[in-house]
């Protein structure tokens, strides 16, 4: 296995200017105390090989209870398990209609009885396997499509739904609750819009929604480019209230990153294109919005702490917001020697890892050991 600093000690990395724009450069956003640290990193995923270890398109990563690693990939439509030290332990999945194969998988979640469930929207199914990775059920209680994006949350799971409503021209947005024998669902909150192809655009184009859970709380972020905000969802029906960053402003988007998302839309159009799903978008336009999205990623530590990635930063950077907290405590930074903009994050109560997508590179997942140096 290949090991590698991912984060690095020095705080003269701030200085470098390998993030475009950053917030050490922007009056408009306070700057709290910056902790950045040393991190070991075991490597999972070949370019050629072993073909345990060469992934198609890894769509999901999560951990096990146990610590072991569940990667998604949607290409290969598998989950494959690893142990923490990056073994291969076994795989389940594969693509069919049948019961424990997938369509089109999107989300993974390791639930805390040690089940895992994958989202399969298009089936309108959520397959469940049990910790010998064996299928033990599937969940189809559904309103619209299946979740796109799950967690695990309590005893069961939660997850951000999407649907039409073609008679009423209108699309819906949801977030609920699956709890512990997966059928009883508590609705957290649900919008309703009405349909437009531009507005379709834009929400093909926006990046996934944060969404991440504890035994008590449930925090979600809308994909939005105006706003720093979390909103936190008591599992106990207690009033909702939001994380925020004091004092941010958006942050302009530049001129070349407005480039990059225009091609995006068009290679993204192209795709649809050829798989016969874009003509109800024909003849729209996209026009890319003029600011970073605030908030990325969500996730919660062993230790409580709120991780929230930064939308506006192009080297990963997270506010960690302690246990009650509603205002960042600690800024964490990646060395930005390591080019790790393309990778998404997830950090559990049992792990915390980053993989790569990127099809200019070959996938892989990055495991990491946290210090406790940021935990004080």
């Amino acid at each position: 296995m290949k090991h590698i600093a991912l984060l690095t000690a020095a705080l003269a990395v701030l200085s470098c200017g390998g993030s475009e724009p950053s917030a050490a450069d922007s009056e408009s956003v306070p700057i709290v105390n910056e902790t950045v640290m040393l991190q070991t990193v075991v490597e999972i995923g070949v370019e050629l090989g072993d073909s345990n270890f060469v992934f198609g398109v890894i769509q999901d990563v999560d951990f096990t209870p146990g610590g072991n690693i569940a990667v998604l990939d949607m290409q290969k439509k598998k989950v494959k398990l690893f142990s923490p030290a990056g073994n291969f332990l076994g795989e389940f999945g594969g693509a069919g209609e049948a019961p424990g194969e997938f369509l089109n998988p999107r989300g993974l979640a390791c639930l805390s009885d040690g089940r895992l469930a994958v989202t399969d929207p298009f089936s309108r199914e959520v397959e469940v396997f049990d910790s010998d990775l064996l299928h033990s059920g599937t969940v189809t209680n559904f309103t619209t499509r299946a979740p796109f994006v799950i967690t695990a949350a309590g005893n069961g799971f939660a997850g951000e739904q999407g649907g039409f409503n073609r008679g009423a021209g209108t699309v819906t947005t949801s977030v609920a609750l699956w709890e512990e024998d997966l059928d009883t669902m508590q609705v957290f909150f649900e919008v309703e819009d009405d349909f437009s192809s531009e507005q379709m655009i834009q929400r093909v184009m926006m990046p996934r929604s944060g969404l991440t859970a504890d035994n008590s709380n449930l925090y979600y972020s809308a994909p939005v480019s105006e706003e720093y905000a979390v909103s936190v969802y008591p599992m106990d029906d207690s009033e909702p209230y939001q994380l925020s960053y004091p004092g941010y402003s958006p942050v302009p988007k530049s001129a070349e990153d407005i480039q990059e998302d225009i091609l995006a839309y068009e290679y993204r159009m192209q795709g649809m294109a050829a798989s016969g799903r874009g003509s109800r978008l024909a003849g729209a336009t996209y026009e890319p919005p003029p600011y970073y999205y605030a908030v990325g990623s969500l996730g919660v530590d062993s230790h409580g702490n709120i991780w929230v990635r930064r939308g506006w930063e192009s080297n990963p950077t997270f506010d960690l917001f302690p246990p009650g907290a509603t205002e960042p405590a600690e800024t964490v930074i990646a060395d930005p020697a390591l080019n790790l903009s393309d990778f998404t994050f997830v950090i559990t109560p049992n792990g915390f890892a980053a993989f790569n997508s990127n099809p200019r590179n070959y996938p892989r997942v990055l495991i990491l050991n946290l210090s406790e140096q940021v935990f004080r």
